[in-house]
């Protein structure tokens, strides 16, 4: 890859971060083949765009590299680009595996790219992941706003033993994969307790001692804020031990 294209790809990026959105949607276009072939190479199989999740957030995470390209990184924007495409893809794999879709992981096998990775990517990697853990932390911290709760007092007010901290995500567990049980905690800013106490046993007064700690798991389910499940110990607790 010549010089004169990286600088190209970097003054576009820039251009495009500045505010251009005709550019941004242009040199979108233009990568799809990139974004196929990268997306592709991830899931192992061809991929539809017209009729496929993968591609929409293929689309999506190559949009959100170009916002989030740091070019004093010293790493070039397509490397980056694809790492951002893999984790997003990669993480929505791991969302729907309890659904028994099979994906093999043809990208992770493929020894160039591995060597790749761990001979140049490991700090951007890293970088990635912070990236992430801000924005999401930032995003929650604003969803718990709306309902009047502040990250100390989830601090302050969560379960302080295993067994209440487990029942407290299992009923939370309940709310974010009931789509009217979670869409009537966020348009009401309360938790659903008379539906909520169809699907479960317990005691009204647990739901009200633990509001802050349930309604903070819920909204880490409920929104796919996977980076922050250990805030609340959430990837402790395994599917048998409900």
């Amino acid at each position: 890859m010549s010089k004169d294209f990286k600088a190209d790809i970097i003054l576009t990026v820039r251009e495009i971060k500045a505010g251009n959105k005709l550019l941004r949607e242009e040199f979108i276009s233009d990568y799809k083949p990139f974004i196929i072939k990268t997306v592709s190479n991830v899931t192992g199989r061809f991929i539809d765009t017209e009729n496929s999740d993968e591609f929409s957030i293929g689309l999506s995470a190559f949009n959100e590299a170009i916002d989030s390209y740091n070019e004093s990184k010293n790493m070039m924007f397509l490397n980056f680009s694809a790492l951002v495409i893999k984790r997003r893809i990669t993480d929505y794999i791991r969302r729907n595996s309890k659904h028994n879709i099979v994906y093999p992981f043809t990208y992770f096998e493929d020894k160039e790219n591995n060597y790749f990775e761990q001979t140049h990517l490991r700090t951007d990697i890293d970088m990635q992941s912070n990236y992430e853990v801000s924005k999401e932390t930032e995003l929650f911290e604003k969803r718990l706003n709306d309902f009047g709760i502040g990250l100390n007092d989830l601090v302050r007010e969560a379960p302080k033993h295993k067994d209440s901290k487990y029942l407290c995500i299992k009923i939370a567990k309940i709310i974010a994969e009931n789509k009217p049980l979670f869409d009537k905690l966020e348009r009401t800013g309360n938790i659903p307790k008379t539906e909520l106490l169809k699907n479960i046993k317990i005691n009204k007064k647990t739901i009200e001692r633990n509001r802050v700690f349930i309604i903070a798991a819920a909204l880490i389910l409920g929104n796919g804020f996977y980076s922050l499940r250990d805030f609340v110990d959430i990837s402790e607790i395994e599917e048998g031990q409900y």
